[in-house]
């Protein structure tokens, strides 16, 4: 499974803590317009190299995450976090094309 969403805490911890390969995290609000263009280009990265990355999304939304939202994105959307056996390697926040090129090519290595 390539991409996968977030709704409950249960699966925060299932996908992300205890996942054994590197996730990518993605923070994001159906209001967010930046999150539009940003989650797609994130899938389609990740579809290059399935074996290696795991998507995550998050909507800040959700309730029964407002813990984990506050934690790793603080409520701003977008946020996207690397997370490596289950901890935290790196953080974008906000949305441009150069942060977004500059991220890609990090987890393209």
């Amino acid at each position: 499974m390539i991409c996968i969403e977030i709704n409950t805490l249960k699966d925060w911890i299932e996908h992300v803590v205890n996942n054994q390969r590197p996730v990518i995290v993605s923070f994001f609000a159906e209001w967010c317009a930046p999150c539009h263009k940003l989650n797609p280009q994130l899938k389609q990265e990740v579809e290059k190299n399935p074996e290696k990355w795991q998507l995550a999304l998050v909507n800040v939304n959700n309730e029964e995450l407002y813990d984990v939202v506050q934690q790793f994105a603080m409520a701003q959307v977008p946020s996207v976090c690397l997370f490596n056996m289950g901890t935290q390697t790196d953080l974008m926040k906000g949305y441009s094309e150069r942060k977004i090129k500059s991220f890609l090519e990090k987890i393209r290595c």
